[in-house]
Parts: structure tokens; sequence; C-alpha cells
């Protein structure tokens, strides 16, 4: 939220408007998730936004939405150079009790590895070296988050502003903390599956158990 706005807590959210950068990405279904926990409805309770991730901050500061749900460097920005508040954070990776109460998994994982189903079924091989891959790097981008940042900034992987620089980005880089965990991966999407049913994204007659086993991927990297 915007530094000034008069949101404090989710169950504020209801009536309002909150900017995303697409319909169906994480910030809504992380959103969604929250409000549910806050006995609001996702899909009735307020009205969601389509604005390109680099205009939901200026939409918010001009009116235009109540709140935002974005992804880094944006919500780091957005917190440290413009005030925003911030009520919702998927990355738990603390345990935080009170994001835990809004529905985010205690410990989960900031981020996940996706990998096409024709892949693997075409060429396993393959699709187990990219994981392999992932994995080492991940561990490499924990060691070396300063090193990263650097490349990323050099090679335009992150476009450069005066705020967006090699300190800030070594930041977050540090808060993400970066790593796969086959096992933990797996139960954080049992978690997450029944929280997208609960906020009415998934059938109420979803099998859990079976999407999993669908979505998940648990390769051998040995």
């Amino acid at each position: 939220m915007p530094k000034n706005s008069s949101i404090k807590s989710v169950k504020d959210l209801k009536g309002k408007t909150i900017g995303i950068p697409a319909q169906g990405s994480t910030p809504q279904y992380v959103t969604s998730i929250a409000l549910q926990h806050a006995g609001l409805n996702p899909k009735t309770d307020v009205t969601w936004k389509v604005y390109g991730t680099d205009l939901l901050a200026k939409a918010a500061e001009k009116g235009q939405v109540d709140a935002i749900g974005t992804v880094d460097p944006y919500a780091y920005q957005a917190q440290k150079q413009d005030g925003f508040k911030t009520i919702i954070d998927n990355n738990n990776y603390s345990g935080n009790s009170k994001m835990a109460a809004m529905g985010m998994k205690k410990n989960g994982s900031c981020c996940y590895l996706y990998i096409s189903s024709k892949l693997i079924k075409e060429n396993p091989a393959k699709a187990k070296a990219i994981v392999k891959s992932y994995k080492e790097a991940a561990a490499w981008i924990n060691k070396n988050p300063k090193e990263t940042a650097q490349i990323e900034l050099n090679k335009g992987y992150v476009s450069k502003t005066k705020f967006i620089n090699v300190k800030n980005v070594t930041q977050i880089l540090q808060d993400e903390h970066f790593n796969l965990n086959l096992k933990k991966g797996k139960s954080d999407l049992a978690y997450y599956i029944q929280q997208l049913k609960e906020a009415g994204y998934l059938k109420k007659d979803t099998n859990n158990k079976q999407l999993l086993k669908q979505a998940y991927w648990y390769p051998d990297l040995k």
C-alpha cells in the first residue's frame, strides 16, 4: 500500500481495487489466499485491475488502485524508495506466525522451477540436467549474492536504475534464499493446492493427491 494508505490489514481490502501484473499471476493468488483467510471472497469482495509490473506503484500513488500485488525488484523498490507498506509476503522463509495466519506457509520457498511435462516425457535426461544445473546455480547464488547482482546488472538481466543497483539487488537475492529443495518443494505445492482450492481457484472436487502427482516432478539427481 502507498505510505499514506488507510489500509492496515487484509480485512481492510474489502471493497477495494487491487492492482496486479496479470490475471492468474502469483501476486493475485497470494493475495487471494490471504483474503480467504481473512474471511473475504477474492472473487466478489475486491476488484482486480491489471497494470504493467513497472507501472503498479505509480497507479497506486495516483489513486487508480488502492493496493498492489507485485514481485521483486519492484516490490522492494516500492517499499524502500517510495515508502509502500507491506501486509502480505509469501516469502515466509523465517516462519513468521502472522504471515502463516494469512495462509503463507511457514518456512515455505519463495520461488519455484517450472519445467515442461512434454520435455520430461520426451527427453527426461535433458530435463534432469536442467534441474541439476538450476540446483547448482541456486547454491552458487546463495554463496555469491553480490557477484550474482553484478552479473544480472552487467548483462542486462535486470534493468539498471538509480535504485536498482548492486547493493539493492544483492539484498533482494539474500532475502530470497535461493535453493532447490525437491522434498520441500513438493510439500509446498501440496499446501498451496489446498489453499487455492479454498480460495476458489480450484474446483471443490479437485483430487489434491492426483493433482500433486501430475504437477510435481521429483527426479533423482544422483
